[in-house]
């Protein structure tokens, strides 16, 4: 008999965590967001001052892992390796992975082609998440408060935050909330859940069981059934003294982290993470990877 996402929910009083969800709403003023000196008046200008903010010491590029046909993550070192590609901080993945065809302007031989799945764009993986936060954490003097952007178009919110106020300070217009670092983690399952509290989720869903004709469940039924499993890391997230700051753009396979020399060289020791140092002038448009044209 095959299981449904409400055979594998956690037990939790649905009513109570309803009631909790439903009052979830963006409660940060969006000025907070007014430091942020990104700008995109035309071309492809580089991450930084574009996608993240100047003036930081340091830069990283936390990289979101890949999958094999089984599911199970894989680092871009790896598929480097199989690839027959090299792995830089400017290495795009459609070229890591041996996409030419996305761009046929290369000479040689054409390296092996990846044969499992790309990246996640838009997000990073919780467990990931968690490990960026627990790093994070040690090198701001105001973990409370954090302020936390997510970019109104990801389709996860609900219509009730439609006259929410908004900041376009970072790269897209987003919903700002404010919430003490320790908080962050558990705002990024429940934000995205919301919609399924109010009955109004976004998109129509189809369930289906082994023997059975499918069916669109009720909005109770995707509520018990979907919302303990929802995700969105944020857009942008900084701390109120601005030690640092971190951007996943909604079509990027990578999050861009700007901070202190000292948090960048945690991050890149520590071993839940892919991590690479990032130039200031360093670029993730499709064609800044020159290395492995």
């Amino acid at each position: 008999m095959g299981r449904s996402r409400k055979d594998e929910a956690p037990s939790r009083d649905l009513a109570a965590w309803r009631a909790h969800l439903s009052a979830i709403r963006p409660d940060a003023d969006p000025s907070e967001a007014d430091w942020w000196d990104t700008t995109w008046e035309s071309g492809t200008p580089a991450a930084v001052g574009f996608l993240i903010p100047r003036g930081f010491e340091a830069y990283a590029r936390v990289l979101h892992p890949a999958r094999d046909r089984e599911g199970r993550g894989v680092r871009w070192a790896a598929v480097a390796v199989e690839s027959g590609t090299t792995l830089h901080p400017e290495a795009q993945w459609h070229r890591l992975a041996g996409g030419r065809d996305l761009d046929p302007r290369g000479a040689g031989p054409d390296p092996a082609r990846w044969p499992g799945n790309e990246p996640m764009v838009g997000t990073l993986e919780r467990p990931l998440f968690e490990a960026l936060a627990d790093v994070l954490a040690s090198h701001t003097a105001t973990p409370d408060p954090t302020f936390v952007a997510f970019w109104v178009g990801h389709g996860l919110w609900p219509r009730s935050w439609d006259d929410a106020p908004t900041t376009h300070r970072p790269a897209r217009e987003s919903y700002v909330f404010e919430r003490p670092i320790s908080e962050v983690v558990t705002l990024c399952a429940e934000a995205p859940a919301v919609g399924y509290a109010l009955g109004t989720p976004t998109g129509t869903a189809i369930a289906f069981a082994e023997g059975t004709p499918s069916w669109i469940p009720t909005p109770d039924e995707q509520f018990e059934s979907f919302a303990p499993h929802q995700w969105q890391s944020p857009s942008a997230w900084w701390p109120a003294d601005h030690t640092w700051a971190t951007s996943s753009d909604t079509d990027l396979d990578s999050t861009l982290v700007g901070g202190s020399r000292a948090l960048v060289d945690d991050l890149l020791a520590d071993e839940r993470l892919e991590v690479l140092p990032w130039p200031v002038d360093g670029s993730l448009w499709a064609g800044a990877d020159i290395v492995n044209a």
